[in-house]
């Protein structure tokens, strides 16, 4: 059982890092597309910008004031739409600043708190996994390997240690060993008497 454990160990350390190497390639993939979107959006909304250009002097929240002020509903609508994507438009640019020119720790921070979902499974659809050598991947590696025994052995532990216990619980008594003898007492030495000499009777 031990050794079973042991190797169940082993393959999660190797699994941890080689899932885990892969992090950063996958976060290049991410800012990729990201700075895809980012650009389609830019696209988008170009023509709105000329409008802005030549009208309002490039400022283009005063065109979507007017198009606010606007009686129709639907170029109130437009006025909406451009200010939602004009929105996103600076989020995803910003956040392209951190993707693209920051350190990996940052864009991990990052990510945690504005990750794309559309994007991220975009991305994953369409990542090939690899054997990269970074010093970036070989951090997360063994950032990786190191969680994942460590979550392994978190888990066995109470088992393992309910294991000791009943196994001691149920040890039989002839099995359990033997409390030790008292030592036995020094023996003390007692010199015997020398019997006493035979005297012999006078000769005539």
């Amino acid at each position: 059982m031990r050794m079973l454990l042991g190797l169940i160990d082993r393959l999660l350390f190797a699994a941890g890092f080689a899932l885990a190497m892969q992090l950063p390639q996958f976060v290049d993939a991410y800012t990729q597309r990201y700075g895809g979107y980012h650009q389609a959006l830019v696209d988008s909304m170009a023509e709105y910008q000329r409008n802005a250009d030549e009208h309002y002097g490039g400022d283009i929240d005063k065109l979507i004031a007017d198009l606010h002020a606007a009686p129709a509903a639907g170029i109130h609508d437009i006025g909406d739409k451009l200010q939602r994507d004009r929105a996103h438009e600076l989020e995803m640019r910003n956040g392209l600043q951190i993707l693209e020119h920051e350190t990996l720790a940052r864009r991990l921070v990052y990510l945690a708190g504005h990750l794309d979902a559309d994007i991220a499974r975009a991305a994953w659809a369409s990542f090939q996994p690899g054997l990269p050598l970074s010093f970036d991947a070989l951090l997360c590696g063994l950032v990786g390997a190191v969680l994942f025994s460590g979550l392994f052995n978190l888990l066995r532990w109470p088992f393992s240690l309910w294991r000791r216990r009943n196994r001691r619980s149920s040890m039989p008594a002839a099995a359990k060993p033997a409390p030790a003898a008292p030592p036995a007492p020094p023996k003390t030495y007692k010199p015997t008497p020398k019997p006493p000499a035979e005297r012999k009777a006078p000769t005539l």
